[in-house]
């Protein structure tokens, strides 16, 4: 799918709307911020919305496929829930037509404090977008220059990317091309030689660009057209044959991906994607690969039904979920909305039935935005305006929203989804997610009560400690002793008292991603990857790139100061270096009275005077301020 544009395949495409098609307007990681930090790049990333807002982020490893199903490193069964979002680069230049940007919008769509717990955000990039062609086109092939698609990167989907691993939400990057462009001609081919250029050319760039990024994945391409497999559903040698082409025509770009990273592979399938089952025929060679599956009301095929129908003999969408993992990029519903997207609850309550048929199948609604259709929240301007503000090129912009962020209204009530799909994410905010047994509230619990002993027991200590000096008397000459030895205890206590979140020492292991409250640890995109432990302390190299996280999840309003041990290559670091914490996200800086020397010191954040919501935190550095250095953590601890 893509936005409001009508198909132009005989009807075959769930389109989004009956009206106009002009409803609206589209380096290395290293560089990022290096050549846009002048532009306010950076002030995208920590701007309105941000600061305060309380991520709903969970621990974001790499996944990969074990049969059917995702797991984590640990072996955790992994079950992604999330959204889409328009194309970020249309979100940006309509921002003010659609009342956010681009980080605004991954920002509002994971803020706890406001009922958001995507797990996964289906991020859709363009050619169309990419080349700047009139919205609603099939662009030609190619749609773009290398030039033009680092330009794309670097202004729109690495701060997207990036802000994406600080709410601590899995990134899906969508190669969003359908409409208008066959991929093969006819059931015999030949496949189209110029747009496999265009992909592989599009996957060649991005795929080394985010491979080091465990919360990234990659899906292939959104819609493949014709040759359909829907044309004889019951010949399955029509099907096999038309698969047969889609895998000489796509498994090259599987091959590029591959040889860059190891990311987990979303592969669509033809028929705009609602034919999954030709995976039964022949899997696509290569590891971790998983299967999309889109489907909106209006299709009424027997393929694209077979979700109301999963008795098939192990054929059809049910067979693909039975054997691999099943990845719904792609559903929704609006009431009136015309004759592909346009549907009632109806749809949407049986559909949910579907999706929650197995932990195999994972989803992302579309679509979280006010204009793409069908939509999930109201346009933040009147009706009535002049509908050009969509155009991303010529457009104007409406009065109300001439300051960002404006208040997206969820759709609600009958024929509405945008309020279903909030109740199911926060319904599931806790099933399926990385590091389970460690992470969700209800084995969270042992944690949280066995940590309260190490204070509860520690006053035994000061107990005691009145009883020496009241036998000391007895021995008049070692009295001034006593009080010389007394302040090593005071000094010790906090030591004791302190809730170690990582000390380094190798146990557990930094590989095993786990701190020392038994949670969730990890790193990604620096110079070392993802650090490296050496002689007690974490060392994480940083060249305008890297994201540093230690999970807490607990409830630690008893401690009030945190505590960095830590040196750096060239002193003062702090103020290259993003703290975020509990909802707060500046520089580090800005919250410590401390600086980073290049020996071993303390860095203490007061968290109360910070503004920390301390009820269950994370604790969150990223590394793509401008600097370049190395940093030396030998513990973390509270206070």
């Amino acid at each position: 799918m893509t936005n409001n544009e009508q198909p132009s395949n005989g009807g075959r495409e769930a389109s989004q709307s009956n009206g106009p098609s002009a409803d609206e307007g589209g380096p290395s990681r290293r560089t990022f911020l290096k050549g846009t930090a002048a532009a306010g790049a950076v002030a995208l990333g920590v701007g309105a919305g941000a600061v305060g807002s309380a991520s709903a982020g969970i621990p974001t490893p790499q996944l990969h496929r074990d049969g059917n199903l995702i797991k984590d490193p640990d072996g955790n069964v992994v079950t992604l829930r999330g959204v889409n979002i328009a194309d970020p680069k249309r979100i940006n230049v309509t921002s003010q037509a659609r009342g956010k940007d681009a980080v605004q919008v991954i920002d509002s769509l994971t803020d706890a404090s406001n009922g958001w717990y995507p797990r996964t955000i289906r991020v859709p990039v363009q050619p169309v977008d990419i080349g700047e062609y009139e919205p609603g086109s099939g662009p030609p092939v190619p749609a773009f220059t290398e030039s033009q698609l680092e330009s794309y990167l670097t202004n729109h989907l690495d701060e997207v990317v990036q802000r994406c691993a600080e709410r601590g939400v899995y990134c899906i990057v969508d190669y969003h091309r359908h409409r208008d462009v066959q991929w093969a001609e006819g059931q015999d081919g030949p496949v189209n030689a110029e747009l496999q250029d265009e992909v592989d050319m599009f996957w060649d760039i991005v795929a080394p660009r985010y491979s080091d990024d465990s919360h990234v994945l990659y899906e292939v391409y959104n819609e493949p057209t014709e040759p359909g497999m829907w044309e004889d559903p019951t010949d399955t040698q029509w099907v096999a044959d038309v698969w047969q082409l889609w895998l000489e025509m796509a498994q090259p770009w599987v091959d590029t991906i591959r040889s860059h990273a190891d990311n987990l592979i979303l592969m669509g399938s033809p028929s705009w994607t609602q034919s999954p089952e030709g995976a039964l025929v022949e899997e696509f060679d290569g590891e971790d690969i998983a299967y999309t599956y889109h489907i909106y009301p209006g299709h009424n095929s027997s393929r694209a039904q077979d979700w109301e129908d999963a008795s098939r003999n192990g054929e059809g969408v049910a067979g693909v979920y039975e054997q691999a993992p099943l990845f719904v990029t792609e559903f929704g519903w609006e009431e009136n909305a015309g004759q592909y997207i346009g549907g009632t609850d109806e749809f949407g309550d049986a559909f949910h039935d579907f999706l929650e048929k197995s932990p195999a199948i994972h989803w992302t609604a579309w679509c979280a935005d006010p204009v793409w259709r069908p939509v999930m929240f109201s346009r933040p301007f009147a009706d009535n305006a002049d509908d050009s503000v969509g155009d991303p090129y010529n457009g104007t912009v409406p009065e109300a929203c001439s300051d960002l962020p404006c208040e997206w209204s969820l759709t609600t009530g009958s024929g509405a989804m945008g309020d279903d799909i909030k109740s199911w994410l926060e319904q599931y905010r806790n099933d399926g997610i990385p590091g389970e047994g460690t992470v969700t509230p209800p084995t969270d619990t042992p944690t949280p009560t066995d940590e309260p002993n190490t204070p509860t027991d520690e006053p035994d200590t000061p107990t005691d400690e009145p009883e020496t000096p009241t036998d000391e008397p007895d021995t008049p000459t070692d009295e001034p002793e006593t009080p010389t030895d007394e302040p090593d205890t005071p000094t010790d206590t906090p030591a004791a008292d302190a809730l170690v979140v990582n000390n380094y020492d190798g146990d557990p292991g930094w590989a095993s991603h786990r701190n020392d409250l038994g949670q969730w640890c990890g790193a990604g995109s620096f110079e070392n990857g993802a650090g490296e432990v050496s002689d007690g302390a974490l060392v994480l190299k940083y060249d305008n790139g890297g994201w540093f996280q230690e999970q807490v999840n607990q409830d630690v309003s008893g401690y009030s100061t945190l505590v960095f041990e830590v040196s750096g290559a060239n002193g003062g670091e702090e103020s290259e270096v993003l703290f975020d914490m509990g909802g707060v996200r500046t520089m580090l800086s800005n919250v410590t009275d401390d600086s980073i020397g290049t020996s071993t010191g303390t860095v203490r954040v007061d968290l109360e005077s910070a503004g920390v919501d301390r009820s269950s935190p994370s604790v969150r550095l990223n590394f793509w301020q401008g600097g370049a250095s190395t940093l030396e953590l030998s513990e973390i601890r509270l206070e």
